[in-house]
């Protein structure tokens, strides 16, 4: 599948708050105690991840894990949200 190409216009945004929304979106939460329990961490954690604006890899994998989410969508807004099952 084609990637986004910076050169026409479609700069991906990388920026921590777009991350940290697509986390969100990706485990269909609207509170930080809701994404908590999703991730299975702390609440705290959520809190000091935005705090250090920060998305830790643990979530990116536990979201592939638990839901499929592409990494790569999180991190760098790529064109594929979701990974097909092998």
């Amino acid at each position: 599948m084609p990637e986004k190409n910076p050169s026409y216009g479609n700069t991906p945004d990388t920026s921590f708050e777009s991350q940290y929304k697509r986390v969100f979106e990706a485990a269909s939460c609207r509170t930080q105690a809701r994404l908590a329990d999703v991730l299975e961490v702390r609440q705290s954690s959520v809190s000091d991840a935005k705090r250090r604006m920060n998305v830790p890899s643990e979530w990116l994998v536990k979201l592939f894990e638990k839901k499929r989410i592409n990494p790569e969508w999180i991190r760098l807004d790529s064109v594929v949200t979701r990974l097909s099952k092998l």
